[in-house]
């Protein structure tokens, strides 16, 4: 019996040990912030700063190195302009939402010294944009929603940098800008996401 416990107390302490030397490989993301239309004009000009939400799982392939396989969320409001008593009545809606999944390669660098980790980021995924209703009782608006496009599903990349923050045990904060490009029919549609995040060990 006695000798039960020293092997299970032995192989208690040999996992520990290897555990630490060995630290979880996987990491949680959650961020978000806000979203900058850039480019064509079309979809700059129509639509305000939207706001985007994501959450991703990282393993880390190298030491530096992760893959995040991730989720995320981008809503961009159409922008009517302040005045709309042209059109008769307020209107609403009209919204460019768009779901991406996609992977990011996210390569950090080492600064012994230092409290803050720069890092740089890249990737493609798929987009799935879905443009909203207009809503109003006019019959402009019904004009309107029928030259809404229909959902669309296209491959986008994106590319950033950033920087992390240790801020706990078992949990870090980020700060992060990213050129987003999405192979939309014509011109790209390209806009850029500011996020603030935590990286979860």
């Amino acid at each position: 019996m006695k000798k039960c416990m020293y092997v299970l107390v032995a192989m208690f302490v040999l996992t520990s040990v290897a555990s630490a030397q060995n630290p979880n490989p996987f990491n949680l993301y959650l961020g978000g912030a806000i979203s900058i239309p850039n480019s064509p004009a079309e979809f700059a000009d129509s639509y305000k700063t939207g706001l985007h939400g994501f959450v991703g799982v990282g393993y880390s392939v190298m030491p530096n190195l992760q893959a995040i396989g991730k989720i995320e969320f981008n809503r961009f409001p159409l922008d009517l302009g302040s005045d709309q008593s042209f059109l008769g009545e307020d209107i609403t809606g009209g919204h460019n939402n768009m779901w991406m999944f996609g992977v990011d390669g996210r390569y950090t660098f080492s600064l012994p010294s230092a409290p803050i980790k720069p890092f740089l980021l890249g990737g493609v995924g798929l987009a799935r944009i879905s443009p909203t209703q207009l809503e109003g009782t006019s019959d402009l608006v019904a004009s309107l929603n029928e030259f809404q496009p229909d959902t669309q599903n296209k491959v986008y990349f994106n590319v950033g940098a950033g920087i992390e923050l240790k801020a706990g045990p078992m949990w870090q904060v980020f700060a992060q800008v990213r050129y987003v490009s999405v192979a939309t029919e014509g011109d790209p549609a390209t806009f850029i996401p500011v996020s603030l995040g935590l990286k979860f060990f």
